[in-house]
């Protein structure tokens, strides 16, 4: 099927996310930073500026949905939906 990482597109399959013992092991993330109002992480709270792509079926995105309503972000980002068939 084939993978971005990095940046660059590949044809191979997705790293594996499984130690020796077969138990998971999630990768680290690369997002750390956090979107503040005066810009001082170098990510700046704008209305419409940021993009949440999420899918219904995931339960990490509807966790983000909550997150989203609760902290009232509802109208700062855009969220965008994809519904499996």
């Amino acid at each position: 099927m084939g993978v971005l990482i990095e940046g660059v597109w590949r044809d191979e399959e997705l790293p594996q996310e499984v130690g020796r013992a077969g138990e998971f092991r999630r990768a680290e993330s690369r997002f750390r930073e956090r979107i503040t109002a005066d810009g001082s992480s170098g990510f700046k709270a704008e209305a419409g500026r940021y993009h949440l792509y999420v899918a219904h079926g995931c339960p990490w995105a509807h966790r983000t949905l909550i997150y989203r309503t609760l902290k009232k972000l509802d109208g700062r980002s855009r969220s965008l939906t994809q519904f499996q068939t």
